[in-house]
């Protein structure tokens, strides 16, 4: 391989080897991931510098989803270390901890990062691997390849043949949820396979790729997080589609997805997925390229970069000033005054640090229900689950 591949885009090349093939183009990251990315710096943080100094190195933006979050769940040990999966000789080795991904390894070796790995205790006789992610779910544990990986690396560097993996899924209302498994021998070794069937796809279709011949893709939900999507044949036919539908009224398209069948309208689901994150790609591209020297539209106009001022009051030093230009009586009339959940719940934990936050939020939530102080309002969120399991989830966002 030209570059080596690895963990957190092992799933996705498992399922099309193309796309570690294909060239790949930068995507700037979404709020979404941002998001995830601080709740997973904090989950780091907390356990080394205390809960109160991780909090305040999180950005503000995303400070309210850290801060529900029960870091006393978290088992104890070491985060963000880097190991590689040799394929040639079946061994594994540390690369290190905290380097951010610059990983110096050889072109038989797949490199990847562990959130979190855990020695054995008298409670949990196993090594443990964890992995968080965030709301939207990934493969199970028991089958997930990127922790299949981690845990690949754990058995052959510690010479065990059982090791437990988790995905802790954290949801923005701070909640942990957790998915648990025991590898035993055979999944550890069944691991090691899938790897080296990886690494030998991924190998062909970059030999195709290099003599000039185009490899071949499938498509499906997986095609979000591609880093080739924007030069990936498939999505190219895709962005031709469309320039033909968009000759079409809206009031023309939509009336024939209520024609559809459930197959079909599945099907065309993942397509609009796949298009809507296709077209924010291009999107971001060609706003990076405007934001450089600015873009001729069709109508003669132009895309050009403006600077927006941004402001925000600081609030005890506003009033002062405020009060006195306009009266007080006017200015208290003026101000809006809110409490987030988040705020309640940071109250909530003072009463009760560790174990008993959850009891003791709840105690809070049942005050502020029988005071009327609380409106509850019940939504679906759209989550992509495995087969059988078709029912309609209501988290509580407590």
């Amino acid at each position: 391989m030209s570059a080596n591949v690895t963990a957190s885009k092992l799933d996705l090349c498992e399922r099309c080897p193309a796309a570690a093939a294909l060239p790949a183009v930068w995507q700037p990251s979404t709020d979404d991931q941002l998001a995830g990315t601080a709740r997973h710096r904090y989950l780091e943080r907390a356990p080394v510098v205390g809960r109160e100094a991780a909090l305040a190195e999180v950005d503000e933006r995303w400070r309210s989803q850290c801060e529900p979050i029960d870091v006393d769940e978290v088992p104890a040990g070491t985060a963000e270390i880097a190991q590689a999966y040799d394929v040639a000789t079946d061994t594994a080795r540390v690369l290190g901890q905290w380097i951010g991904r610059a990983y110096d390894v050889s072109p038989t070796e797949i490199s990847g990062t562990a959130d979190l790995i855990c020695e054995p205790t008298a409670e949990r006789p196993r090594w443990l691997v964890v992995d968080w992610k965030g709301e939207e779910e990934v493969e199970p544990a028991a089958v997930n390849l990127q922790l299949g990986f981690g845990a690949l690396c754990v058995a052959r560097l510690h010479e065990v043949d059982e090791v437990d993996v988790s995905v802790g899924y954290v949801t923005h209302a701070g909640v942990i949820r957790w998915d648990r498994a025991t590898l035993g021998p055979f999944e550890v070794e069944a691991m090691a396979a899938r790897l080296r069937s990886v690494y030998a796809r991924v190998d062909a279709a970059r030999v195709l790729v290099a003599s000039g011949r185009t490899p071949d893709v499938s498509t499906g939900l997986h095609c979000r997080r591609c880093p080739a999507m924007t030069s990936c044949p498939a999505m190219t036919s895709l962005v031709r589609e469309l320039d033909v539908t968009a000759q079409a009224s809206v009031d023309e398209i939509v009336p024939t997805l209520a024609r559809m069948s459930d197959e079909h309208a599945g099907a065309a689901w993942v397509r609009v997925k796949i298009l809507g994150d296709l077209v924010d790609a291009m999107k971001a591209s060609l706003a990076a390229r405007a934001e450089t020297r600015g873009l001729p539209l069709p109508d003669g106009t132009w895309l050009m970069p403006v600077r927006v001022p941004r402001r925000k009051l600081v609030m005890d030093r506003a009033l002062p000033v405020l009060r006195e230009r306009f009266g007080v009586d006017q200015v208290e009339a003026s101000i809006e005054k809110s409490l987030s959940m988040e705020s309640v719940t940071k109250l909530a934990r003072q009463l009760a640090p560790g174990k008993g936050q959850k009891k003791a939020i709840g105690a809070v939530l049942d005050a502020l229900r029988e005071a009327g102080a609380l409106r509850e309002q019940a939504f679906v969120q759209l989550r992509v689950k495995k087969a059988g399991a078709q029912s309609t989830e209501a988290d509580d966002a407590a």
